[in-house]
């Protein structure tokens, strides 16, 4: 069985969290810089691909593990965030705008957190393995990004372009209200940004590709699909 991975900001605190997996036999590997090494290693899939699982501290913000996620995409692993409390019925629905898959907390009982990660983890294991890079709609060979980018208007390139070169692939409405119009945001530019955006999805969609590439971040903004990031630096070495 692979181990588990604790992301944290402080060892100290997922003490007894270690001890009680460790109680129900699961190994696992409590890191700190780890968090470090995943927001600047080019390599970060290798880096957590030996895990089976991967909890996320309570001492993590929900932006920080927004932007972990943007690399992390292997379907096989599961992710859960770690409450330092029992989650309320709130927190429990906004795990999966943020990308988890289950939660934990600090000081469940033991008989139940070995239900519960036993029946989590079995699930994930009934998941499709997608390997595959990327999924086209069409038989004919995929467009490069270069011939996708000739196709679109000076404003979706721009903002394409901004996307593409922002901190793995998510930036806020702000941040591209400011990069298209070189001001903040207002209701009008607002209107004009959710317009914009559906225009490009839609063009990648019609360009051939199959799955969500651009996602609307609850709250926040926008995050491109790590697989056209995974795309895109592929054209670029080439």
């Amino acid at each position: 069985m692979r181990p588990l991975l604790l992301l944290t900001k402080n060892l100290l605190i997922e003490q007894r969290m270690q001890e009680q997996l460790h109680y129900l036999n699961y190994e696992v590997f409590c890191s700190v810089e780890l968090v470090k090494q995943l927001k600047t290693s080019l390599n970060r899939l290798q880096t957590t691909q030996s895990y089976q699982g991967i909890i996320f501290s309570e001492t993590l913000s929900d932006e920080e593990i927004r932007k972990l996620l943007v690399f992390l995409d292997n379907k096989e692993i599961v992710l859960f965030r770690k409450f330092g409390h029992l989650p309320s019925v709130e927190e429990k629905e906004s795990l999966s705008k943020l990308g988890m898959d289950s939660w934990i907390y600090d000081g469940q009982p033991a008989d139940f957190l070995r239900e519960h990660l036993a029946e989590t983890l079995r699930r994930s294991q009934k998941k499709e393995n997608k390997n595959v890079v990327f999924l086209y709609q069409k038989e004919s060979s995929p467009q490069t990004l270069s011939d996708f980018k000739a196709g679109l208007t000076k404003k979706e390139c721009k903002a394409f372009d901004c996307l593409l070169g922002s901190e793995g692939g998510t930036i806020s409405r702000e941040e591209l209200c400011n990069y298209l119009w070189g001001s903040g945001p207002s209701n009008s530019r607002m209107s004009q940004m959710s317009v914009l955006m559906k225009r490009l999805k839609k063009k990648l969609h019609t360009a051939g590709f199959q799955e969500e590439l651009i996602e609307t971040v609850w709250g926040y903004g926008y995050k491109l699909s790590p697989k056209l990031l995974q795309f895109y630096a592929q054209e670029v070495v080439e």
